[in-house]
């Protein structure tokens, strides 16, 4: 596949989940319906896309010369270590990952278990000063993550598109 061609799928997939965002913040009615839940679980699956497509980007640009089936970050990691050839960015991803305070850990976490095991843990307040506010938390954690959920989400793909950004400009492939 084409640089461009890959940079095409990443940048489609990140335009899919803003999709999903801005139908979140034009809802209308309840929090935690389901066609809310469909959203944000749509929204995990479009991010974690943007994220596969990201590493096929990093498979060509870094040289790890991988198959694209079962592209992995961890096979991306051994390949580069393989040819004595560390990576910042992998490494800044696998620390992404192994960071259980970090955006992509929480956005992670929630969606595997979206996928796999159930629907997203959400905190809704009723009374006092976050009325209304209807917050996610991780799944594996418990740990609620602050403000709105849409909020929330829409930082994750911010984070996203930032690290996009920032690896093709490592790569002079902006």
């Amino acid at each position: 596949m084409q640089d461009d061609a890959l940079k095409a799928r990443t940048d489609a997939k990140l335009r899919y989940a803003r999709i999903h965002i801005d139908e979140l913040r034009t809802q209308l009615g309840g929090r935690g319906h389901d066609i809310e839940r469909a959203h944000q679980e749509a929204f995990l699956a479009q991010l974690f896309g943007a994220y596969a497509a990201l590493l096929q980007e990093l498979n060509i640009y870094l040289g790890c010369n991988l198959s694209p089936d079962h592209l992995t970050l961890g096979k991306m990691r051994k390949a580069l270590k393989d040819k004595g050839k560390p990576s910042s960015q992998l490494a800044e991803l696998y620390d992404l990952e192994n960071d259980q305070d970090s955006w992509f850990r929480h956005a992670k976490d929630m969606r595997d278990h979206s996928t796999h095991i159930s629907g997203i843990p959400l905190s809704h307040y009723v009374g006092g000063p976050q009325d209304g506010v209807t917050s996610l938390r991780n799944p594996k954690t418990s740990v609620e993550i602050p403000g709105d959920a849409t909020d929330a989400l829409s930082s994750f793909l911010l984070e996203m598109e930032r690290l996009v950004e920032r690896f093709r400009n490592a790569n002079g492939r902006a």
